[in-house]
């Protein structure tokens, strides 16, 4: 029996293979995506991350589940002051972490800013370091590939309020609290980087109310007879994916060379307004939802079969979010430096530039490269 099996027959409660799997492609996705080396034959797997819903909200999701299970549920009956302890170490490591990160990148960049492949939005005012340093403590500054790490820190870090408030058993007014805070983006709409953090906590503190009630609803869910559950999981695979081939026929019409591709573009412009990645607003949070547990159905359903053909990918992806994320963060960067997206004339090259992108972060996960110091 492989290991990959033997992993797969643990008890489900020790660790939900699913989400590792999810968050495994998540994560490939989004170096695909970074890197952006189109067209390479990947964007039917990617979706170029202009869809109406990109995967990002997918993995912030399954990371508000996953923390919602281990640092909420599953310490229930444990002192309060344990959870906080354990979230509060965890937010000063990822804040930390993505200081350093943003000073590294934008030092590095000062060495390539006439490269056409520098990523945008680099500090450039070195008269007055002291201003830089000051935006990005206060989280007002952040550049590399890697800011989703200054987001976790903040959202981890008032985490444990929700816990006082779920082991209360006012997991509405947790919710309450996370949409009011995400109706609140407008007022600071103009500073994108911190008005982000409005609308994004909603997708994680939305997901770490799932993961504290986890086992209550798959109790819930098991109660429901198994032909009623197959027809409301492939119902809401079915509705993933036609709106998924609505959202791509849409988005990608301004690439047919026809009458119809110019009036599917007009369509398009016309909804993506309801669309907005920084904003997160309510149409795009409703279709994320439904592709979401599409998705999650699909990978839980075929679990067995995913495992074996790519655990061995997504596996150590997923169950090493952070430091492959981080990882993804520099290879992204450096990659751009040789060569700026979107890459090379050639299908093949933009496929093999990305699957080696891939091929390191692997390698790096495997061989556990500076993975005492990166977190995971």
């Amino acid at each position: 029996m492989s290991e990959l099996t033997k992993l797969a027959k643990k008890e489900k409660s020790e660790r939900i293979l699913t989400f590792d799997l999810l968050r495994g492609y998540f994560l490939a996705v989004i170096l695909f995506n970074h890197l952006e080396y189109y067209p390479s034959g990947l964007e039917f797997l990617t979706g170029k991350s202009i869809l109406y819903v990109s995967t990002a909200e997918g993995f912030f999701a399954v990371s508000g589940i996953v923390l919602g299970i281990v640092r909420g549920r599953k310490l229930v009956n444990q002192p309060i002051s344990k959870a906080i302890t354990l979230l509060w170490k965890r937010a000063v490591q990822l804040y930390l972490t993505s200081i350093i990160l943003t000073l590294l990148f934008t030092i590095i960049g000062q060495f390539f800013l006439n490269n056409p492949g520098l990523k945008y939005g680099i500090y450039t005012d070195w008269t007055n370091w002291g201003d830089l340093l000051w935006q990005t403590i206060t989280l007002h500054y952040s550049y590399g590939w890697a800011d989703f790490l200054r987001m976790y820190a903040v959202f981890i870090f008032f985490t444990p309020i929700a816990v006082w408030l779920l082991r209360k058993g006012w997991w509405y007014v947790v919710l309450a609290i996370s949409t009011l805070l995400w109706a609140l983006y407008p007022l600071f709409a103009g500073d994108v980087i911190i008005a982000q953090l409005f609308s994004w906590q909603l997708v994680f503190f939305g997901g770490f109310v799932i993961g504290f009630y986890w086992q209550d609803i798959v109790a819930w869910w098991r109660k429901i007879t198994p032909i009623v559950r197959k027809r409301l999981g492939w119902s809401l695979v079915s509705v993933f994916i036609l709106t998924l081939i609505a959202s791509s026929v849409l988005v990608f019409s301004q690439w047919l060379p026809t009458q119809l591709g110019g009036q599917l573009t007009a369509v398009h412009h016309v909804i993506e307004q309801g669309f907005d990645k920084d904003r997160l607003p309510l149409p795009r949070i409703i279709l994320g939802c439904m592709w979401f547990w599409g998705a999650f159905y699909l990978f839980r359903r075929f679990e067995s079969w995913i495992i074996k053909y790519l655990g061995w990918l997504l596996l150590p992806f997923g169950a090493n979010s952070l430091y492959v994320y981080t990882l993804s963060a520099f290879i992204v960067f450096f990659a751009h430096l040789f060569v700026a997206a979107p890459g090379f004339n050639s299908v093949l090259l933009n496929l093999s530039a990305s699957l080696l992108a891939l091929g390191l972060v692997l390698l790096s996960v495997k061989k556990k490269f500076l993975m005492k110091i990166i977190p995971r």
